[in-house]
């Protein structure tokens, strides 16, 4: 049996995920080809080596052309759906955007499959959460346990204003799980832990 232990002691986010499993041997060329096979024309990956603290890791950016409308999560779920993907990856992806869904309809008083997606952004939140779980799927992980969540501190501005941290959808989707003291490992300025990564917690 092989597991995976995560630990969120700065936060997490989709690409620090997609980072940490390239780190740990997942192919870059799988991950810039993801785009493409998730109908995502246009996107590009770039992969860097970074070091942070004095740490070596794997930086990942997309280049997402401009958008003409944002996308509901229901449009995300169905995409996610018609995905050439697994079931497996399917339905942990499928999930994660229900969570998110319902943790921002309940913030903004909406439907969950017709929130608008603002913080998450809609083609990078895709990449994020299906290319994690299907890199969990890739490394024949069986089991994901992880360590208290840090969540940074002080204010994030999003598509709303001002908004503390975590924000309310974040602190939604982290119900349940335990947070590092004192919210996070500081100095972690701003927003360490995404709605994105928190989903995939």
């Amino acid at each position: 049996m092989r597991i995976a232990i995560i630990d969120p002691a700065a936060g997490i986010s989709g690409d620090m995920t997609l980072g940490a499993l390239l780190s740990l041997g997942i192919p870059a060329a799988w991950l810039e080809g993801r785009p493409g096979g998730l109908g995502l024309a246009g996107v590009g990956v770039t992969i860097r080596d970074v070091r942070r603290s004095g740490v070596g890791c794997k930086q990942v950016e997309f280049t997402i052309p401009e958008q003409p409308h944002g996308r509901h999560v229901g449009e995300l779920v169905r995409l996610v759906q018609g995905a050439s993907v697994s079931d497996w990856v399917k339905e942990r992806a499928v999930r994660a955007f229900q969570l998110v869904g319902e943790a921002e309809g309940k913030v903004h008083g909406v439907a969950p499959e017709k929130v608008h997606l603002h913080e998450v952004g809609a083609v990078d939140a895709v990449l994020d959460i299906v290319g994690a779980i299907e890199g969990f799927e890739r490394l024949g992980v069986d089991a994901i346990y992880h360590w208290p969540v840090a969540v940074g501190n002080g204010w994030v501005q999003a598509a709303h204003g001002r908004l503390p941290v975590p924000a309310p959808a974040t602190a939604i989707l982290l119900e349940g799980l335990e947070i590092a003291i004192g919210g996070g490992a500081s100095p972690v300025e701003g927003e360490a832990t995404t709605p994105t990564g928190a989903a995939l917690l």
